[in-house]
């Protein structure tokens, strides 16, 4: 059990360093060419440096680690410690790529469109790459620092949509950097397109408390079987039934669980009974005891 565990954590760096790179590239190649800002502490960076630049030429990398630590604390004692470390690999990935190490010119010249006139195009590129990331990580139980940090505890503490909560957030940093910071109207029109199509992709991919019902219809329900399934921290109701074709006693084994968790369920009955019949059915809503759980 602790090799799996460590295999797991591993796993889940790659998909930290993965997703924290994907969200620099969309970042860099993109969003800051074409003057669009970004989601988060990252955008709130942007138009920190933006208005203090001129007097410390700070990479931007610097600026988000440092509005990040507090989020961190908050994730460490809110979520999990886990998540939280995990979350920190993240953003000292995101400031290493913005150290001006990832070159720019060739991703322009490649498209060969001018980042300030087709400010669009940019911004829905950028949008898809940091959308995809970010909703990546939250999936395998990461994520990309910043607001995905104060997002997972307001879903698990207060059931409320990651994207729904980072759109009304990032709004307002559009309002803010293109209205008032970039004197622009369009950058801040951009901005907000980006917002939604990211939005958008968190909520595609994140799935992490959407709730599902299982049946799993198995004539090899044992004690280990149970065992593996209970230690998901989730209860099920086990149901006698019989085949009607075979008239087979099997059982039927009813739980439920969140979207994130179905692969783990499939997998262990799988192990256990490679012929059962599993039944997967979305649930809207859950009354009763049903625990939210940190996500790792």
């Amino acid at each position: 059990m602790e090799h799996n565990k460590h295999l797991d954590d591993a796993f889940r760096v790659i998909i930290v360093i993965f997703t924290s790179v994907l969200y620099c590239l969309g970042l860099i190649w993109f969003l800051e060419p074409a003057g669009i800002y970004s989601a988060g502490i990252t955008g709130f960076s942007q138009i920190v440096k933006k208005l203090f630049d001129p007097l410390a030429n700070i990479p931007l990398g610097v600026y988000t680690l440092i509005f990040n630590i507090p989020l961190f604390i908050y994730g460490w004692r809110k979520v999990s410690k886990r998540f939280a470390i995990f979350s920190l690999i993240s953003v000292l990935v995101q400031t290493i790529c913005t150290l001006d190490i990832i070159p720019v010119d060739p991703v322009i010249k490649a498209f060969k469109l001018d980042p300030t006139e087709n400010q669009l195009t940019y911004a829905i590129i950028g949008a898809i790459l940091t959308g995809v990331a970010c909703g990546v990580a939250l999936r395998f139980g990461t994520s990309t620092g910043g607001l995905d940090i104060l997002g997972q505890v307001l879903a698990i503490e207060r059931n409320i949509s990651i994207g729904v909560f980072t759109m009304i957030a990032n709004v307002l940093i559009a309002i803010v950097g293109g209205a008032f910071v970039s004197n622009s109207w369009p950058i801040a029109f951009y901005t907000t397109i980006r917002i939604i199509i990211t939005s958008i992709c968190i909520d595609k991919i994140h799935t992490a408390y959407n709730y599902v019902k299982l049946n799993i219809i198995s004539s090899n329900v044992d004690d280990e079987m149970l065992k593996d399934l209970l230690a998901m921290h989730r209860g099920c109701t086990i149901i006698p039934v019989e085949g009607a074709y075979s008239h087979q006693h099997k059982s039927d084994l009813i739980m439920v669980i969140s979207a994130y968790e179905l692969d783990k369920a499939i997998r262990i009955c799988k192990t256990h009974d490679p012929r059962c019949f599993i039944i997967v059915e979305p649930v809207k809503r859950v009354y009763g005891n049903y625990t939210r759980k940190s996500i790792v």
